[in-house]
Formats: C-alpha cells, structure tokens, sequence
C-alpha cells in the first residue's frame, strides 16, 4: 500500500499501473523518485476530492448520471469492437499488397514532377538586379538566404519536388519547361516575382510500390475490418430483433 485517502488505499500496483496510462513525454515519473511522490500526492488528492463529491451526492445528480452513462457505453463500446473486430482482422501478406497495386494503377500514377529553387522579390527591379549577380556567378542559394521573402529561404529557396497542379499557373508555366539546371529570368506572379531553378526532375509514371506499401496496406485492413464489423453487426441483428421507428423523427 502507498497511501491511505479515509477508508480507500492506493496500492503499489495501482500507482504503478496509473503511471503507465500517463502520456510518454511524462513517462520519466517511472524513474525520478521526487516525480513520482508528486504523482502520488495529486493522485491521493484526486481520490480525495471524489469522496467529497460522492458524499456531496454530485454522482447521483441527473446530469452527471448521464455523462457517466455515457462514458460506460462508449468504454464497453470500444472495448467489444477491439475484442470482436481487431482479434479477427489479420494482417495483409505480400501478395495481397501486390495484388491491389496491380490491379489499382491509376491510383498510384505520377504526374511529371520538376524540384526546383527560387528567389522571391516584391518588385521587378530587384528581380532584375538577382537574375544580374546569377549570371555573374553569385551562388543562387545564398542570394535566396540573403534576399528572398519567401520561407523557403531559409533552404536555400528549396521548394522539394511538386506537381504543375501545385504551383500557380505563371509559376509552374516557366518551372515546367526549363531543363534541369537551368535558371528563368524574374517570373510576375500574384506574390510578387521569381526567379526560378530547376535543379531536378521526375517523369511522369507510376508510384514504386516500396512508397506506397504502407498506405496500401493501412486500406487494405481498414477495408477488412469494415467488412468484419458489418458481419458481426449481421450476426447480432440475427439473434436480437432490432425495430427502427422513422416516423417518429419526421413528426
């Protein structure tokens, strides 16, 4: 026992299975003893307020009465379909992954992606002065550290790999047809103007199964467990009759 509150006790397993409900970023309170008295004088003060709300009768009071019926049924709830639903859904194999991929490739196509780097200026004239020091040489991430508006110029004015969907149409329009390596001269847009470099591509196909096994995956267990939740919701219908009144609402 590690503390008495009136006639309850907080025993040692109980206090070590509240630390374990406890988020992982305060998880340390397994380790540090000071921490861990603290937890147990907030967890004793805890119990200590609830007797006085029991004994104030603030647990039979209709309102409260509901929220904890409430809370009962979505706990009873969640804990049926975890028993119920997660004990019969078994993880995708391989071939299963595979399989969907084959059979599902237009959603894994890939429109023509361009990375590229820019400088954003608010007028035409400072445009102008950038694209000058480019074209004698200045390094174009260092200009964009030093004169970009845009957050990407804390890289360097890296955008990563985008899709022309992405950009808006004057920008993507210049971005899309310059090779790779090469830089535009200032480019207006709604924010102000660019100076773009391409500094790699990718061509329009399909997404390597490798990126996406994951997410095929997490669809492919998601589908199963829908599939098993309506089969047992089937199965309970079958055995508890069930009536809905419609009718009722619409009056």
């Amino acid at each position: 026992m590690v503390a008495e509150i009136g006639s309850e006790k907080i025993t040692l397993s109980e206090f070590q299975a509240e630390i374990k409900k406890l988020p992982p970023n305060l998880k340390q309170m397994a380790t540090d003893k000071r921490m861990q008295k603290e937890f147990l004088d907030q967890l004793a003060t805890s119990y200590l307020l609830y007797q006085m709300g029991v004994k104030q009768g603030i647990d039979k009071e209709p309102a409260v009465k509901n929220q904890i019926e409430d809370a009962t049924r979505k706990i009873v709830l969640a804990t049926l379909l975890q028993r119920e639903i997660e004990s019969r859904t078994k993880a995708p194999s391989e071939k299963d992954v595979e399989q969907y991929y084959q059979t599902h490739t237009d959603e894994f196509k890939q429109a023509k992606q361009v990375r590229a780097r820019h400088i954003l200026v608010k007028d035409e004239a400072t445009a102008k002065e950038i694209e000058a020091k480019l074209k004698k040489g200045a390094d174009f991430a260092a200009l964009a550290k030093e004169s970009s508006s845009c957050p990407s110029s804390a890289k360097g004015g890296d955008l990563g790999f985008f899709s022309r969907d992405r950009m808006v149409k004057e920008f993507a329009d210049v971005a899309f047809k310059l090779k790779k390596g090469e830089t535009s001269a200032p480019v207006k847009t709604k924010f102000g103007y660019h100076i773009i470099q391409v500094t790699d591509t990718k061509e329009a196909g399909s997404t390597p199964l490798a990126e996406v096994k994951t997410t095929i995956e997490n669809k492919l267990v998601q589908e199963q467990k829908s599939k098993v939740f309506q089969e047992y919701i089937d199965s309970l219908k079958k055995k508890t009759k069930v009536v809905l009144y419609p009718e009722v609402i619409e009056k």
